[in-house]
């Protein structure tokens, strides 16, 4: 089977296609953007591309021996490498044992490809372990760095990777898509705004819990908002929440907010609070493991006098 790009990557695609006919293509990529646009999919299907044996034009023909073992998740020149638990760092052991793969010859002949996702994942002796191979990188060899926030990449790693920039789809499209793929059409227009735009996160909300969670987490803020529900206890439900996506949750909430119910009577204390959730997220990504507990209370305080003046 063969791993396909999405509709919405077609320019890309093309891109990818272009520079591989010519003879272009750089030694190391960097995807980013929204997480939930299938950036992971796109790099999936450029690394099935470049190993598939057969005769195929911009696409793997998804039957040939290597496309096989791609699928089978057995090729031996195609190597993963993400967090070994959900939020944690990538750290150095398997970025060296990365890079002592990829300075090795393809055992099938071909090109030998490495995906990191996400690659801001990676700590900091993780991230200098990488830079030896960018800066001396092998023949037929292209690392795939897949990044939700490309700014958390050091700018030497940035620099030394051509850049491509992944935009959320059109609504249109992205609709389409979700639609084709659930044969549902009012459950897709009802989700795809929840997870603004991002259709390979509103299939997520929709095969699973995560949209009933949001609605849930959204209850509660409107709770603590209106005075129902106290900022302690509020900070108590959250505390074994996934802490960046709840801020996600939390700032596209605001967003929603400020367009809808608030949009004839602006409340600009809900711009200050953005800027605190921003720093919250801010500082859940630097790793320094913050006490959920305390992190959610000063928010959840914080909130409270965002519509205490309005009472």
């Amino acid at each position: 089977m063969s791993a396909l790009p999405l509709p919405w990557h077609e320019d890309a695609w093309a891109s990818l296609n272009s520079s591989i006919d010519s003879g272009r293509l750089p030694h190391a990529v960097l995807i980013s953007g929204d997480q939930g646009i299938g950036k992971l999919r796109l790099a999936t299907a450029l690394a099935q591309r470049l190993i598939c044996s057969a005769e195929m034009v911009k696409y793997a023909c998804g039957t040939c021996k290597t496309c096989n073992l791609f699928s089978a998740g057995s090729h031996p020149d195609i190597t993963y490498l993400e967090p070994e638990e959900k939020g944690k760092a990538i750290k150095i052991d398997p970025v060296r044992k990365l890079c002592e793969s990829l300075s090795k010859t393809a055992q099938q002949g071909g090109w030998k490809v490495a995906i990191i996702a996400p690659a801001e994942a990676m700590n900091i002796n993780a991230a200098n372990a990488l830079l030896k191979n960018l800066e001396e990188p092998q023949s037929k060899t292209l690392l795939i760095l897949v990044s939700h926030r490309p700014s958390r990449l050091s700018a030497t790693i940035r620099s030394r990777c051509q850049k491509l920039s992944m935009p959320t789809p059109e609504a249109d499209i992205a609709l389409q898509w979700l639609t084709d793929v659930t044969n549902d059409r009012i459950a897709a227009e009802q989700v795809l705004p929840l997870a603004g735009g991002r259709p390979l996160l509103a299939l997520d909300y929709l095969q699973s819990d995560n949209l009933e969670q949001r609605r849930q987490f959204e209850t509660l803020v409107a709770e603590v908002a209106d005075g129902s529900l106290s900022p302690l206890v509020a900070a108590q439900q959250c505390q074994k929440l996934d802490g960046e996506q709840s801020i996600d949750w939390f700032s596209r909430y605001i967003h929603r907010l400020a367009t809808t119910e608030l949009a004839d009577k602006p409340n600009t204390a809900l711009f200050g609070f953005s800027d605190k959730l921003l720093l919250a997220r801010n500082w859940i990504l630097s790793g320094n493991n913050p006490n959920p507990q305390m992190l959610w209370e000063e928010l959840f305080m914080d909130w409270v006098m965002v519509f205490k003046a309005r009472r």
